[in-house]
């Protein structure tokens, strides 16, 4: 379970610059209708610890308002590990996965190795974020499609070029792409996200190198906390770890295909 407070409100925030968002005592509820079929720009997220009767009862209603906005996926977020046995006579059946929320342990920072070389450069007009969709590509378009691909990255695109404070970050080594990252500080809270090597460079340096430039920006930026979540099947978790994040916390998310 994750405790700290100001971390959740910066995960909070960090989805409400894609999202219009409406709350309540016990949720949150994001849509973005520049892009419904993104589904952590299109999620509702539990607010606080809830009994396993109260969570069937919000999924069934966040179910059923799904179905009436004609949508074909439901995605339920909450902090902690959920005992499923009340989910399992829902009519729809989860994909449940965990995350793990990981604080980077700056005492670390002295240590990392980078490439020499290297140049990060934050996104700030077209052009570079065709370099984003580049490495989106590398990565995704064989699963995703080069569509949806594209979408995304444009739409994530005009956030990163306005002031809505997530910034976005492309390494270059020798004229060539090698990947891509995000930031967001809210409140001296720094959160990185969609961090990706393309896996030509990958296990060569690179990805320590991205991180600690953009781990070196949290903190001249006054961050006293600098984090990100991962799947917890993803092997990059063991490179994470590797480098000084350490795993303060879980969150579940439940996805529903309807």
């Amino acid at each position: 379970m994750l405790t700290d407070g100001k971390i959740i409100e910066c995960e909070v925030e960090y989805s409400k610059c894609f999202s219009e968002f409406c709350e309540n005592e016990n949720i949150i509820r994001y849509r973005d209708n520049q892009l419904n079929d993104m589904y952590y720009h299109n999620y509702t997220y539990i607010k606080k610890p809830i009994s396993e009767i109260e969570l069937k009862h919000i999924i069934q209603d966040e179910i059923s308002l799904r179905l009436s906005e004609k949508n074909n996926f439901c995605n339920v977020i909450l902090n902690g590990i959920v005992n499923c046995s009340e989910l399992s006579t829902l009519k729809y059946k989860p994909e449940i996965s965990t995350n793990g929320y990981y604080l980077f342990d700056v005492s670390y920072f002295s240590r990392l190795n980078v490439i020499d070389g290297c140049i990060i450069k934050k996104v700030d007009h077209q052009e570079m974020v065709d370099d984003i969709l580049f490495c989106d590509l590398q990565h995704d378009e064989k699963r995703l499609g080069k569509d949806f691909c594209k979408k995304r990255c444009y739409r994530r695109g005009k956030v990163y070029v306005s002031n809505k404070g997530v910034n976005s970050y492309v390494c270059y080594h020798n004229g060539d792409i090698i990947g891509n990252c995000d930031l967001f500080i809210n409140n001296g809270v720094a959160k990185i996200e969609d961090f990706a090597v393309i896996p030509t460079y990958q296990r060569k340096g690179y990805g320590t190198t991205i991180l600690k430039s953009i781990i070196d920006i949290a903190i001249k930026e006054n961050s006293h906390t600098i984090y990100l979540v991962t799947d917890e099947d993803d092997t990059a978790k063991e490179m994470y770890e590797k480098i000084g994040f350490n795993k303060i916390g879980e969150r579940t998310d439940l996805f529903f295909q309807l």
